[in-house]
Protein backbone atom coordinates (compact mmCIF):
# COMPACT_ATOMS: atom_id res chain seq x y z
CA UNK A 1 0.00 0.00 0.00
CA UNK A 2 2.79 2.41 0.74
CA UNK A 3 2.75 5.34 3.29
CA UNK A 4 0.15 8.03 3.37
CA UNK A 5 0.17 11.17 5.67
CA UNK A 6 -2.56 13.82 6.24
CA UNK A 7 -1.29 17.21 4.65
CA UNK A 8 -2.44 19.89 6.27
CA UNK A 9 -2.01 22.10 3.75
CA UNK A 10 -4.64 20.22 1.17
CA UNK A 11 -6.74 18.98 3.90
CA UNK A 12 -6.19 15.35 3.04
CA UNK A 13 -4.10 12.24 3.31
CA UNK A 14 -1.43 12.08 0.31
CA UNK A 15 0.87 9.37 -0.91
CA UNK A 16 4.49 9.96 1.12
CA UNK A 17 7.17 10.83 -1.71
CA UNK A 18 10.15 11.73 -0.21
CA UNK A 19 12.76 13.56 -2.11
CA UNK A 20 15.55 11.06 -0.60
CA UNK A 21 14.04 7.98 1.17
CA UNK A 22 17.86 7.91 2.96
CA UNK A 23 17.64 11.17 4.00
CA UNK A 24 13.79 12.18 5.11
CA UNK A 25 13.64 15.75 5.95
CA UNK A 26 11.74 16.75 9.21
CA UNK A 27 11.44 19.86 10.43
CA UNK A 28 9.98 20.45 14.04
CA UNK A 29 9.10 23.75 15.98
CA UNK A 30 10.90 22.71 19.43
CA UNK A 31 10.23 25.03 22.88
CA UNK A 32 10.34 28.44 23.68
CA UNK A 33 12.87 27.90 26.87
CA UNK A 34 11.42 30.04 29.71
CA UNK A 35 9.30 27.60 31.56
CA UNK A 36 9.09 23.44 31.81
CA UNK A 37 7.00 21.88 28.66
CA UNK A 38 4.16 20.68 29.89
CA UNK A 39 1.70 17.74 28.91
CA UNK A 40 0.43 19.25 25.90
CA UNK A 41 3.94 20.05 24.66
CA UNK A 42 4.94 16.81 25.26
CA UNK A 43 1.93 15.43 23.18
CA UNK A 44 2.89 17.32 20.23
CA UNK A 45 6.58 16.63 20.79
CA UNK A 46 5.51 13.07 20.76
CA UNK A 47 4.20 13.40 16.95
CA UNK A 48 7.68 13.92 15.96
CA UNK A 49 8.97 10.90 17.68
CA UNK A 50 6.10 8.68 16.15
CA UNK A 51 7.21 9.63 12.47
CA UNK A 52 10.69 8.79 13.08
CA UNK A 53 10.45 5.95 14.80
CA UNK A 54 7.80 4.67 11.93
CA UNK A 55 9.79 6.19 8.40
CA UNK A 56 12.52 3.78 10.22
CA UNK A 57 10.49 0.96 10.78
CA UNK A 58 9.41 1.50 7.30
CA UNK A 59 12.75 1.05 5.68
CA UNK A 60 13.37 5.26 5.43
CA UNK A 61 16.61 7.24 6.82
CA UNK A 62 15.75 9.50 8.60
CA UNK A 63 17.35 13.63 8.91
CA UNK A 64 15.59 15.23 12.06
CA UNK A 65 15.59 18.64 13.32
CA UNK A 66 13.99 20.56 15.83
CA UNK A 67 14.86 24.27 17.00
CA UNK A 68 15.40 25.45 20.60
CA UNK A 69 13.68 29.55 20.91
CA UNK A 70 16.01 30.84 23.10
CA UNK A 71 15.60 34.35 22.11
CA UNK A 72 13.35 36.87 23.90
CA UNK A 73 10.57 38.07 22.15
CA UNK A 74 8.55 41.26 23.92
CA UNK A 75 9.62 44.49 24.19
CA UNK A 76 11.13 45.82 27.16
CA UNK A 77 8.26 48.04 28.03
CA UNK A 78 6.63 45.13 28.35
CA UNK A 79 9.19 43.21 30.87
CA UNK A 80 7.28 44.39 34.14
CA UNK A 81 4.22 42.55 33.10
CA UNK A 82 6.18 39.28 32.63
CA UNK A 83 5.12 39.06 28.89
CA UNK A 84 9.32 38.42 27.76
CA UNK A 85 9.30 35.37 30.17
CA UNK A 86 13.10 34.88 29.17
CA UNK A 87 14.20 37.81 30.15
CA UNK A 88 11.37 38.17 33.39
CA UNK A 89 12.76 34.97 34.58
CA UNK A 90 16.48 36.13 34.61
CA UNK A 91 16.03 38.97 36.76
CA UNK A 92 13.60 36.96 39.65
CA UNK A 93 16.44 34.14 40.00
CA UNK A 94 19.38 37.48 39.21
CA UNK A 95 20.54 35.17 36.13
CA UNK A 96 20.93 36.18 32.83
CA UNK A 97 18.49 35.80 30.37
CA UNK A 98 20.84 33.14 28.77
CA UNK A 99 21.33 30.87 31.98
CA UNK A 100 17.83 30.52 32.30
CA UNK A 101 17.30 29.81 28.82
CA UNK A 102 20.14 26.77 29.53
CA UNK A 103 18.62 25.46 32.33
CA UNK A 104 15.04 25.24 30.77
CA UNK A 105 16.79 23.86 27.73
CA UNK A 106 18.24 20.95 29.66
CA UNK A 107 14.54 20.24 31.80
CA UNK A 108 13.57 19.91 28.12
CA UNK A 109 16.01 17.62 27.28
CA UNK A 110 15.45 15.54 30.23
CA UNK A 111 11.74 15.19 29.60
CA UNK A 112 12.44 14.10 26.65
CA UNK A 113 14.49 11.33 27.23
CA UNK A 114 11.47 10.12 30.25
CA UNK A 115 9.34 9.87 27.05
CA UNK A 116 11.93 7.66 25.62
CA UNK A 117 11.93 10.51 22.44
CA UNK A 118 14.23 9.72 20.01
CA UNK A 119 16.97 12.51 19.58
CA UNK A 120 17.00 15.20 16.44
CA UNK A 121 19.71 15.25 14.29
CA UNK A 122 20.20 18.65 15.11
CA UNK A 123 18.90 20.59 17.80
CA UNK A 124 19.74 24.80 16.20
CA UNK A 125 19.70 27.49 18.76
CA UNK A 126 18.00 30.44 17.38
CA UNK A 127 20.69 32.71 19.23
CA UNK A 128 23.22 30.87 17.28
CA UNK A 129 21.46 31.37 14.00
CA UNK A 130 21.37 35.28 13.74
CA UNK A 131 23.18 35.55 10.62
CA UNK A 132 21.07 33.36 8.54
CA UNK A 133 18.46 34.95 9.75
CA UNK A 134 19.68 38.47 9.16
CA UNK A 135 20.71 36.96 4.83
CA UNK A 136 17.15 35.67 4.82
CA UNK A 137 15.55 38.50 5.32
CA UNK A 138 18.20 40.62 3.27
CA UNK A 139 16.90 38.14 0.37
CA UNK A 140 13.50 39.37 0.98
CA UNK A 141 14.43 43.06 1.07
CA UNK A 142 16.27 42.34 -2.36
CA UNK A 143 13.02 40.77 -3.71
CA UNK A 144 10.82 43.62 -2.72
CA UNK A 145 8.55 42.15 -0.54
CA UNK A 146 9.56 44.23 2.63
CA UNK A 147 8.66 47.77 3.97
CA UNK A 148 9.51 49.71 7.56
CA UNK A 149 11.01 52.84 9.10
CA UNK A 150 12.45 53.49 12.53
CA UNK A 151 14.38 50.10 12.54
CA UNK A 152 11.23 48.17 11.70
CA UNK A 153 11.27 45.98 8.93
CA UNK A 154 7.98 44.24 8.15
CA UNK A 155 6.75 41.58 5.42
CA UNK A 156 4.10 42.56 3.03
CA UNK A 157 1.54 39.86 3.20
CA UNK A 158 0.05 41.03 -0.08
CA UNK A 159 3.49 40.52 -2.24
CA UNK A 160 2.89 36.20 -1.35
CA UNK A 161 1.23 34.36 -3.71
CA UNK A 162 -0.79 32.25 -2.09
CA UNK A 163 -0.57 33.77 1.46
CA UNK A 164 -3.39 32.06 3.51
CA UNK A 165 -3.20 28.29 1.60
CA UNK A 166 -2.04 26.46 4.43
CA UNK A 167 -4.03 27.68 7.29
CA UNK A 168 -7.43 29.18 5.51
CA UNK A 169 -6.74 32.62 6.38
CA UNK A 170 -7.70 35.12 4.32
CA UNK A 171 -6.50 38.74 4.08
CA UNK A 172 -8.11 41.32 6.21
CA UNK A 173 -9.44 39.15 8.86
CA UNK A 174 -6.43 38.53 10.46
CA UNK A 175 -4.47 39.86 14.01
CA UNK A 176 -0.90 40.63 14.70
CA UNK A 177 1.24 38.20 16.13
CA UNK A 178 1.13 39.93 19.25
CA UNK A 179 4.49 38.15 20.58
CA UNK A 180 6.80 39.60 18.27
CA UNK A 181 4.99 42.67 17.17
CA UNK A 182 3.77 44.64 20.84
CA UNK A 183 4.30 48.30 20.74
CA UNK A 184 5.44 48.28 17.29
CA UNK A 185 1.80 48.49 15.22
CA UNK A 186 1.72 51.97 13.82
CA UNK A 187 4.59 51.15 11.38
CA UNK A 188 2.29 48.48 9.56
CA UNK A 189 0.21 48.45 6.57
CA UNK A 190 -2.19 45.84 7.65
CA UNK A 191 -2.46 43.32 10.47
CA UNK A 192 -1.43 40.28 8.41
CA UNK A 193 1.81 41.81 7.89
CA UNK A 194 4.64 41.40 10.33
CA UNK A 195 7.69 41.59 11.96
CA UNK A 196 11.15 40.81 10.53
CA UNK A 197 13.30 42.93 12.61
CA UNK A 198 12.85 45.16 15.20
CA UNK A 199 15.20 47.92 17.18
CA UNK A 200 16.62 47.35 20.43
CA UNK A 201 15.74 49.25 23.17
CA UNK A 202 17.76 50.17 26.32
CA UNK A 203 18.43 47.43 28.21
CA UNK A 204 18.01 44.51 25.99
CA UNK A 205 20.17 41.57 26.57
CA UNK A 206 19.32 39.52 23.29
CA UNK A 207 20.62 42.12 20.42
CA UNK A 208 22.53 41.93 17.18
CA UNK A 209 24.17 44.70 14.67
CA UNK A 210 21.98 44.49 11.12
CA UNK A 211 21.23 46.75 8.10
CA UNK A 212 18.65 47.57 9.74
CA UNK A 213 20.41 48.75 12.76
CA UNK A 214 21.02 47.11 16.23
CA UNK A 215 17.73 44.81 16.92
CA UNK A 216 16.67 41.49 17.12
CA UNK A 217 14.57 39.28 14.98
CA UNK A 218 10.71 38.58 14.93
CA UNK A 219 9.55 35.11 15.75
CA UNK A 220 8.64 33.76 12.37
CA UNK A 221 12.09 34.54 10.32
CA UNK A 222 13.89 32.04 12.99
CA UNK A 223 12.09 29.10 12.16
CA UNK A 224 12.57 29.66 8.32
CA UNK A 225 16.14 30.19 8.53
CA UNK A 226 16.59 27.58 10.98
CA UNK A 227 14.94 25.27 8.83
CA UNK A 228 16.74 26.21 5.28
CA UNK A 229 20.32 26.43 7.21
CA UNK A 230 19.74 22.47 8.12
CA UNK A 231 17.48 20.71 5.55
CA UNK A 232 17.75 23.20 2.47
CA UNK A 233 15.23 25.50 0.72
CA UNK A 234 13.16 21.92 0.01
CA UNK A 235 12.80 19.27 2.38
CA UNK A 236 10.18 16.42 3.28
CA UNK A 237 7.58 17.13 6.35
CA UNK A 238 7.56 20.11 9.15
CA UNK A 239 5.82 19.21 12.34
CA UNK A 240 4.22 21.20 14.67
CA UNK A 241 1.07 21.52 17.00
CA UNK A 242 -2.35 23.03 15.29
CA UNK A 243 -2.09 26.42 17.25
CA UNK A 244 1.47 27.07 15.21
CA UNK A 245 -0.60 26.90 12.17
CA UNK A 246 -1.39 30.35 11.75
CA UNK A 247 0.32 32.79 11.87
CA UNK A 248 3.68 30.92 12.99
CA UNK A 249 4.08 28.57 10.28
CA UNK A 250 1.87 30.51 7.59
CA UNK A 251 4.13 33.17 8.16
CA UNK A 252 7.58 31.05 8.11
CA UNK A 253 6.73 29.39 4.97
CA UNK A 254 5.84 32.04 3.25
CA UNK A 255 9.03 34.00 4.10
CA UNK A 256 10.72 31.01 2.59
CA UNK A 257 9.07 30.47 -0.20
CA UNK A 258 9.46 34.56 -1.41
CA UNK A 259 13.30 34.29 -0.37
CA UNK A 260 14.32 31.14 -2.28
CA UNK A 261 11.41 30.39 -5.00
CA UNK A 262 11.21 27.23 -3.25
CA UNK A 263 8.54 25.15 -2.21
CA UNK A 264 9.78 25.16 1.53
CA UNK A 265 8.65 21.84 3.78
CA UNK A 266 6.57 19.19 0.78
CA UNK A 267 3.78 17.99 3.74
CA UNK A 268 3.08 19.76 7.12
CA UNK A 269 1.55 17.21 9.48
CA UNK A 270 -0.02 19.43 12.59
CA UNK A 271 -0.11 17.64 16.58
CA UNK A 272 -3.91 18.45 17.63
CA UNK A 273 -4.64 20.36 21.18
CA UNK A 274 -4.53 18.52 24.27
CA UNK A 275 -6.73 20.00 27.22
CA UNK A 276 -7.68 19.18 30.80
CA UNK A 277 -10.69 18.10 32.09
CA UNK A 278 -12.16 19.85 28.92
CA UNK A 279 -10.44 23.13 29.75
CA UNK A 280 -7.68 24.92 28.36
CA UNK A 281 -4.22 24.56 30.53
CA UNK A 282 -3.19 27.66 32.16
CA UNK A 283 -1.32 28.46 35.21
CA UNK A 284 -4.35 30.48 36.59
CA UNK A 285 -6.35 27.38 36.21
CA UNK A 286 -3.86 25.24 37.96
CA UNK A 287 -4.30 22.78 35.62
CA UNK A 288 -1.02 23.29 33.69
CA UNK A 289 0.52 19.70 34.40
CA UNK A 290 4.17 18.47 33.72
CA UNK A 291 5.71 15.07 33.71
CA UNK A 292 6.82 15.54 37.57
CA UNK A 293 2.93 16.51 38.13
CA UNK A 294 1.66 13.07 36.68
CA UNK A 295 4.33 11.63 38.92
CA UNK A 296 3.18 13.00 41.73
CA UNK A 297 -0.70 12.06 41.46
CA UNK A 298 -3.27 14.49 41.01
CA UNK A 299 -4.24 16.78 43.35
CA UNK A 300 -5.46 15.89 46.68
CA UNK A 301 -3.77 12.56 46.36
CA UNK A 302 -3.91 9.44 44.85
CA UNK A 303 -1.07 7.22 42.66
CA UNK A 304 1.21 8.94 40.25
CA UNK A 305 1.84 7.94 36.67
CA UNK A 306 5.16 6.98 34.73
CA UNK A 307 5.78 8.39 31.63
CA UNK A 308 5.27 5.57 29.80
CA UNK A 309 2.07 5.40 31.27
CA UNK A 310 1.15 8.75 29.68
CA UNK A 311 2.70 7.91 26.31
CA UNK A 312 1.20 5.16 26.67
CA UNK A 313 -2.52 7.38 26.97
CA UNK A 314 -1.69 9.71 24.36
CA UNK A 315 -1.28 6.28 21.59
CA UNK A 316 -4.69 5.34 22.10
CA UNK A 317 -5.37 8.45 19.80
CA UNK A 318 -4.70 9.74 16.99
CA UNK A 319 -2.51 12.64 16.63
CA UNK A 320 -4.47 14.16 14.84
CA UNK A 321 -7.23 14.18 16.89
CA UNK A 322 -7.82 16.58 20.91
CA UNK A 323 -7.43 14.79 23.64
CA UNK A 324 -9.17 15.71 26.90
CA UNK A 325 -6.48 14.55 29.69
CA UNK A 326 -8.47 13.24 32.83
CA UNK A 327 -6.78 11.87 35.65
CA UNK A 328 -9.68 8.93 35.38
CA UNK A 329 -8.37 8.24 31.77
CA UNK A 330 -5.15 7.85 32.65
CA UNK A 331 -5.20 5.59 35.31
CA UNK A 332 -7.41 3.39 32.75
CA UNK A 333 -4.55 3.92 30.78
CA UNK A 334 -2.03 2.63 33.22
CA UNK A 335 -4.25 -0.06 33.92
CA UNK A 336 -4.66 -1.41 30.18
CA UNK A 337 -0.70 -1.22 29.85
CA UNK A 338 -0.14 -3.08 32.90
CA UNK A 339 -2.47 -5.77 31.99
CA UNK A 340 -0.68 -5.72 28.30
CA UNK A 341 3.09 -6.39 30.14
CA UNK A 342 1.43 -8.94 32.03
CA UNK A 343 0.18 -10.52 28.90
CA UNK A 344 3.38 -10.34 26.95
CA UNK A 345 5.80 -11.98 30.27
CA UNK A 346 3.53 -14.80 29.96
CA UNK A 347 3.06 -15.14 26.56
CA UNK A 348 7.20 -14.97 26.24
CA UNK A 349 7.58 -17.96 28.63
CA UNK A 350 4.42 -20.37 27.37
CA UNK A 351 2.77 -20.20 24.46
CA UNK A 352 3.08 -21.83 21.13
CA UNK A 353 4.98 -20.30 18.00
CA UNK A 354 2.25 -19.55 15.56
CA UNK A 355 4.80 -18.04 13.03
CA UNK A 356 2.28 -17.16 10.33
CA UNK A 357 -0.28 -16.29 12.91
CA UNK A 358 2.69 -13.42 13.66
CA UNK A 359 3.19 -12.85 10.05
CA UNK A 360 -0.28 -11.90 9.61
CA UNK A 361 -0.29 -9.79 12.53
CA UNK A 362 3.26 -7.66 11.69
CA UNK A 363 1.40 -7.09 8.22
CA UNK A 364 -1.50 -5.16 10.17
CA UNK A 365 0.67 -3.71 12.19
CA UNK A 366 2.32 -1.99 9.25
CA UNK A 367 -0.81 -1.54 7.31
CA UNK A 368 -2.30 0.41 10.53
CA UNK A 369 1.63 2.88 10.67
CA UNK A 370 1.26 3.76 6.82
CA UNK A 371 -2.59 4.60 7.39
CA UNK A 372 -1.24 8.27 8.43
CA UNK A 373 0.56 6.78 11.55
CA UNK A 374 -2.85 5.35 12.73
CA UNK A 375 -1.29 4.53 16.64
CA UNK A 376 -4.38 3.00 17.61
CA UNK A 377 -5.22 0.69 15.05
CA UNK A 378 -1.39 -0.32 15.53
CA UNK A 379 -1.91 -0.77 19.32
CA UNK A 380 -5.20 -2.98 18.69
CA UNK A 381 -2.83 -5.24 16.59
CA UNK A 382 -0.39 -5.40 20.01
CA UNK A 383 -3.40 -6.20 21.63
CA UNK A 384 -4.56 -8.82 19.22
CA UNK A 385 -1.44 -10.54 19.45
CA UNK A 386 -1.52 -10.33 23.31
CA UNK A 387 -4.95 -12.47 23.06
CA UNK A 388 -3.79 -14.88 20.54
CA UNK A 389 -1.72 -17.33 22.19
CA UNK A 390 1.43 -16.86 20.10
CA UNK A 391 4.27 -17.51 22.57
CA UNK A 392 8.38 -18.15 22.80
CA UNK A 393 10.96 -16.26 20.27
CA UNK A 394 7.47 -15.51 18.40
CA UNK A 395 6.23 -12.85 20.65
CA UNK A 396 9.69 -11.41 21.72
CA UNK A 397 10.41 -10.93 18.06
CA UNK A 398 6.97 -8.82 17.98
CA UNK A 399 7.25 -7.00 21.29
CA UNK A 400 10.99 -5.98 19.70
CA UNK A 401 10.06 -4.49 16.49
CA UNK A 402 6.61 -2.92 17.79
CA UNK A 403 8.07 -1.57 20.76
CA UNK A 404 10.66 0.09 18.31
CA UNK A 405 7.52 2.65 17.64
CA UNK A 406 5.93 1.67 21.34
CA UNK A 407 8.10 2.32 23.36
CA UNK A 408 6.46 1.76 26.27
CA UNK A 409 8.43 -1.67 27.45
CA UNK A 410 5.60 -4.40 26.59
CA UNK A 411 8.51 -6.52 27.29
CA UNK A 412 11.46 -5.97 30.05
CA UNK A 413 14.00 -6.24 27.24
CA UNK A 414 11.71 -4.51 24.49
CA UNK A 415 12.16 -1.13 24.79
CA UNK A 416 16.21 -1.71 23.83
CA UNK A 417 15.15 -4.62 20.88
CA UNK A 418 12.87 -2.50 19.85
CA UNK A 419 15.74 0.89 19.59
CA UNK A 420 17.86 -1.08 18.51
CA UNK A 421 15.46 -1.60 15.46
CA UNK A 422 15.80 2.02 14.86
CA UNK A 423 19.72 2.12 14.72
CA UNK A 424 19.65 3.31 18.63
CA UNK A 425 20.80 2.68 22.18
CA UNK A 426 24.05 1.17 21.81
CA UNK A 427 24.11 1.02 18.11
CA UNK A 428 26.60 3.28 16.61
CA UNK A 429 24.75 5.80 14.38
CA UNK A 430 26.52 4.66 11.02
CA UNK A 431 25.55 1.27 11.41
CA UNK A 432 21.93 2.09 11.67
CA UNK A 433 22.44 4.55 9.05
CA UNK A 434 23.68 1.21 6.87
CA UNK A 435 20.77 -1.25 8.22
CA UNK A 436 18.46 2.01 7.22
CA UNK A 437 19.60 2.22 3.42
CA UNK A 438 20.11 -1.49 3.11
CA UNK A 439 16.57 -1.45 3.94
CA UNK A 440 15.71 0.92 0.95
CA UNK A 441 17.56 -0.77 -1.33
CA UNK A 442 16.02 -3.86 -0.60
CA UNK A 443 12.29 -2.23 -1.27
CA UNK A 444 13.53 -1.22 -4.03
CA UNK A 445 14.95 -4.52 -5.68
CA UNK A 446 18.47 -3.70 -5.44
CA UNK A 447 19.43 -6.99 -3.48
CA UNK A 448 22.90 -6.82 -4.89
CA UNK A 449 23.41 -3.55 -3.18
CA UNK A 450 21.79 -4.62 0.12
CA UNK A 451 24.08 -7.29 0.51
CA UNK A 452 26.90 -5.22 0.03
CA UNK A 453 25.53 -2.97 2.99
CA UNK A 454 24.82 -6.45 4.98
CA UNK A 455 28.45 -7.17 4.69
CA UNK A 456 29.79 -3.69 6.03
CA UNK A 457 27.33 -4.13 8.67
CA UNK A 458 28.48 -7.47 9.77
CA UNK A 459 32.43 -6.13 9.06
CA UNK A 460 31.26 -3.42 12.11
CA UNK A 461 30.14 -6.07 13.99
CA UNK A 462 26.83 -6.44 14.30
CA UNK A 463 24.28 -9.28 12.61
CA UNK A 464 20.97 -8.06 11.06
CA UNK A 465 17.86 -10.17 11.26
CA UNK A 466 15.37 -9.69 8.94
CA UNK A 467 11.84 -9.49 10.57
CA UNK A 468 9.54 -7.85 8.34
CA UNK A 469 9.71 -4.46 10.28
CA UNK A 470 12.00 -2.40 7.70
CA UNK A 471 15.44 -1.73 9.00
CA UNK A 472 15.55 -5.23 10.49
CA UNK A 473 16.80 -5.62 13.78
CA UNK A 474 20.68 -5.35 14.49
CA UNK A 475 22.73 -7.38 16.97
CA UNK A 476 25.84 -7.47 18.42
CA UNK A 477 27.94 -10.24 17.41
Amino acid sequence: MGLSLHDSAVRRKVPFVPGNPLRVGIYTCGPTVYRYAHIGNLRTYLLTDLLVRSLRFLGYGTRSVQNITDVGHMHQERLERGEDKVIAAARAAKKSAREIAEFFTEAFFRDCRRMAFLPADVYPRASEHVPEMISLVRSLEERGVTYGEGGYLYFDVEKAPGYGDLSGASLGGGTPARRTEAGAHRHKKRPEDFVLWMPAEPGREYQWDSPWGRGWPGWHIECAAMAIRHLGPEFDIHVGGADLRFPHHENSRAMAMAATGKRFAALWMHAAHLLVEGKKMSKSAGNEYTLDDLENGPPGGGRGFSPEEFRYYCLILHYASPMNFTWAGQAGAARALSRLRDAYRKLASAGTAGEEAATTLREKFRAALEDDLNLPRALAVVHDAARSGIGGETVRSLAGAWDGILAVGLLPEAGAEGATACGMEGVPGEVGELARERAARRRAGDYAVADVLRKRIRAAGYGIDDTGTGAGRLRKL
